[in-house]
């Protein structure tokens, strides 16, 4: 009997060290050199996924995902890609404690280059913290850095579109950081905590989309009247149509969160209800019909300001229409594309 009890508790326990290969919690690694962010993860089916952050850029977006089989302190994986597309190179993950290295796996075909590559050392959150913080600062004198420059560069007929993103940039960044995953789950818990090393990359990330907005210039074709396609920091698009009698047509889109579901929202202005300034700026008001979230005196409205090629959204009781996303904000814009 004592026998079996000790077959069976060793039964468990290596039972246990196998799974914990596949749902333990995640592992991350760090390529100084590269700046590059490695993360095993568990996958689906009993799977492995790796998620590289290259962060060459302070608060960079810029991530590979891949996933695989791992058998003991290996892993050979791919490229996530979609049904009936083709994951291209394969890879060789070495784990240890310490140390991942990934290289090409052996006997392909020209292998392409992904930027993945390497060795990358085991690091703490301790570590983690310390390197978050750090990579938000560095985001934040980028965007200063940004800011002053696009204060020289951008045409003079978009400037006063700049002067007025500096003044909502504060609201705007603070809405990307309440959707990190930790401040998220804080709301739904009722709770609070200190920032972690994930929090202070999302905010470092909510910076980065900024720098990136002050940096693009609009295409030179981009016309100073409505017709165009605009796009904000991430996740914001309006599409404006003018008709030949004389109505805008206006196509809004909110997607802030992957997984999500895009909230769009269509609406027309009068001729009537749009408006020209001396100065060139654009005006124009919208009134969507009630639903049943809003009703009454609590119709959604938007007016939209065009300002040089850059397209200002403000909305009044749109907030039940995005609950976990926004339509305000500025917006690049970019021309109609051509008819197919």
């Amino acid at each position: 009997m004592r026998d079996l009890a000790l077959s069976l508790a060793l039964f468990f326990y290596v039972s246990a060290s196998a799974v914990g290969q596949t749902l333990g919690e995640p592992q991350i690694y760090y390529d100084e050199s590269g700046k590059r962010y490695a993360t095993l993860s568990s996958g689906d089916f009993g799977s492995n996924r790796i998620t590289i952050r290259l962060a060459g850029d302070p608060g960079s977006l810029n991530e590979w995902r891949g996933q695989g089989q791992r058998q003991g302190k290996e892993m050979a994986f791919a490229r996530i890609v979609g049904e009936g597309e083709s994951p291209g190179t394969f890879f060789v993950a070495k784990i240890t404690d310490s140390r991942l290295e990934i290289d090409y796996k052996p006997q392909q075909k020209a292998p392409q280059d992904a930027g993945i590559n390497g060795s990358y050392r085991r690091v703490n959150e301790s570590k983690l913290l310390q390197l978050a913080k750090k990579e938000f600062q560095a985001a934040d004198e980028r965007l200063q850095a940004s800011l002053k420059n696009a204060a020289k560069v951008w045409d003079r007929r978009d400037r006063p579109a700049l002067d007025l993103w500096k003044e909502l940039w504060p609201g705007l960044r603070q809405r990307w950081i309440a959707l990190s995953p930790s401040n998220l789950g804080a709301a739904k818990a009722g709770s609070t905590s200190e920032k972690n090393s994930a929090d202070w990359v999302w905010a470092a990330q909510a910076t980065a989309r900024g720098y990136y907005f002050v940096e693009t210039q609009p295409d030179a074709k981009t016309a100073l009247g409505w017709e165009g396609e605009y796009d904000d920091l991430g996740g914001g698009h309006a599409s404006l149509r003018l008709g030949a009698d004389g109505k805008l047509r206006l196509n809004l889109a909110s997607f802030r969160i992957e997984g999500d579901e895009a909230t769009t929202v269509e609406a027309t202005a009068a001729a009537a209800d749009l408006t020209e300034e001396k100065n060139g700026r654009l005006t124009a008001k919208f009134t969507l019909p009630a639903t049943e979230q809003t009703t009454g005196d609590q119709q959604p409205q938007i007016t939209l300001t065009k300002i040089g090629r850059y397209l200002v959204v403000e909305t009044d009781h749109a907030e039940k229409l995005t609950p976990r996303g926004w339509f305000d904000g500025i917006y690049r814009g970019a021309p109609v594309p051509p008819a197919p």
